[in-house]
């Protein structure tokens, strides 16, 4: 029998406990750990620009395709077109820039193009685009003769930038010209544009 001033003591084990706190802050940083591990599988890498000369072959035609940045150099502007897109247009190997062009005006949206020349014909130029954009995973949505621009052909794509944008590529292919200097399949003009898609309203 205990006395009067005997203490009380609490049975063992009815003290503050900090498990539950530890298990929380174990869970915390289990969660956190993960969302960074997913953000880092899931980041896009950004791709330099191939600034290869190497050509290549192109499935379905004679033609052998070129990277085409050092002819798009010129309307090159503060990384716009991103470099996934640079990377998805090719030029013919032998052709050679003569003009370059802005479009944009005063619009927020990157819109430019470049003229070229090619010993190659129309008809082979038109093949070259068709094939090669479709490899280069352009998504084409109209062939067929140009607007505004008689005897001309042209060949439409679009694919999504790395900048969060969509672009449009047009190869328009104009009539083959023959003559004193040109070649036995004569010189074909055509242009290269490049323009991003505005996001909707």
């Amino acid at each position: 029998m205990t006395s009067p001033d005997t203490p009380i003591l609490a049975p063992p084990g009815s003290g503050f406990s900090m498990r539950p706190a530890a298990i929380v802050l174990v869970l915390a940083v289990v969660i956190l750990a993960v969302f960074i591990t997913i953000g880092f599988l899931t980041s896009t890498t950004v791709q330099p620009a191939d600034s290869s000369t190497r050509a290549r072959t192109v499935a379905g035609t004679s033609l052998r395709a070129v990277p085409a940045d050092r002819v798009l150099s010129v309307i090159i502007t503060a990384g716009e077109p991103p470099s996934n897109i640079l990377n998805s247009v090719a030029i013919p190997e032998g052709a050679v820039r003569v003009s370059h062009q802005n479009n944009s005006a005063a619009a927020d949206q990157f819109d430019e193009q470049i003229g070229l020349h090619s010993a190659d014909s129309q008809g082979a130029l038109n093949s070259f685009y068709l094939a090669d954009m479709k490899a280069q995973g352009w998504q084409i949505f109209a062939t067929g003769p140009a607007d505004h621009d008689p005897g001309a052909i042209e060949v439409l794509g679009k694919k999504a930038g790395s900048d969060g944008f969509y672009w449009e590529m047009g190869a328009v292919i104009s009539t083959t010209t023959f003559g004193p200097h040109s070649s036995a399949t004569g010189s074909t003009a055509f242009t290269l544009r490049l323009f991003q898609v505005p996001d909707p309203d």
